[in-house]
């Protein structure tokens, strides 16, 4: 397993995992409960981590998404 994400952001954790899902790349979540009992001081990132060879496509994909993103946030 490779980590395809580290963060403590909640909001872009669950966007990357609804992507993943879409695309049925298997992913795992790591260290997610020790982020909450951590509390708020964000010193335990949340990693996603992904099968070593679907790492690239899952790069690429969030890449593309967040592309589409920017250009959807432009036209508003």
């Amino acid at each position: 397993m490779e980590t395809l994400i580290k963060s403590n952001d909640r909001i872009y954790i669950s966007w990357i995992k609804s992507i993943l899902k879409t695309h049925n790349i298997e992913f795992f979540i790591l260290d997610e409960e020790m982020s909450v009992t951590e509390g708020n001081i964000t010193a335990i990132p949340i990693r996603i981590t992904v099968n070593q060879n679907e790492l690239s496509k899952a790069l690429q994909i969030i890449k593309n998404e967040e592309k589409l993103n920017s250009v959807e946030q432009n036209k508003r």
